[in-house]
């Protein structure tokens, strides 16, 4: 028996270098810096909220949270395709659709946006109002017959590594990402059975979000020790 569980230790002691090989081996694909990550149809890492709406007049983002994080999302439709099309004036709606988690809504006339051509929809999030994470839905006028001829376009055009890999996380094939030092690029074709759905891809700072992680922590933390310190001090 003893010798059994000897045995089992050993198998264990001999593993951990393989495990801690593999774990290395979990590295960006490319060295790119945050400064040199794509831009999005005009958005890129690091844009302020200013320089944001800049670019969407008539858009508004709201205050951010305790963590510093605000969030954007623009959806947009085609007036060519209504009866009347919509004014200048018209050209930017509230989203009443979607509930308050969403952060800022709105509704916009592709037509009076010319960089958003081809998108039907952006999600963004701030922090610390600055654009940190950029999600880009594209409509379906553009057909891909698989997720590698949508990441070989995408990465031509934007002049980034062909070096895309499957999300460890994915539990489909129709996902790849770009793992670089300063950012992360995912890409999607969507969900054929959604009509709602396209090919996306999401941008994100992964040192915006890991900074706001540790501040979360912090705040957490804080938070129990203070709750800590008034059940000390409590007199019955």
């Amino acid at each position: 028996m003893k010798q059994i569980i000897l045995f089992g230790l050993l198998s264990l002691i001999l593993c951990v270098p393989a495990f801690g090989q593999k774990a290395a081996e979990v590295k960006p694909s490319c060295s790119l810096g945050i400064n040199q990550s794509p831009e999005l149809r005009g958005f890129r890492m690091g844009m302020t909220q200013a320089a944001v709406l800049a670019r969407l007049p008539g858009v508004t983002i709201a205050k951010p949270d305790k963590f510093g994080l605000a969030r954007l999302r623009v959806s947009t439709i085609d007036s060519s395709l209504l009866i009347k099309p919509s004014s200048r004036e018209r050209s930017v709606q509230q989203d009443i659709t979607v509930g308050p988690d969403a952060g800022s809504a709105f509704v916009v006339d592709a037509g009076m946006f010319p960089a958003l051509k081809g998108v039907r929809k952006l999600e963004m999030r701030f922090i610390d109002g600055r654009l940190s994470y950029l999600q880009v839905t594209y409509d379906d006028s553009v057909k891909w017959d698989s997720i590698e001829q949508f990441v070989e376009t995408v990465a031509t055009t934007l002049k980034l590594p062909q070096d895309w890999k499957t999300p460890a996380e994915s539990d489909g094939s129709q996902e790849k990402e770009l793992r670089c030092e300063g950012f992360v690029l995912s890409a999607n074709t969507g969900n054929t059975r959604d009509i709602n759905s396209g090919p996306e891809l999401i941008l994100q700072d992964l040192a915006a979000w890991k900074a706001m992680s540790k501040k979360q922590n912090d705040i957490v933390e804080k938070s129990k020790r203070e709750e800590e310190e008034k059940r000390k001090a409590f007199k019955p």
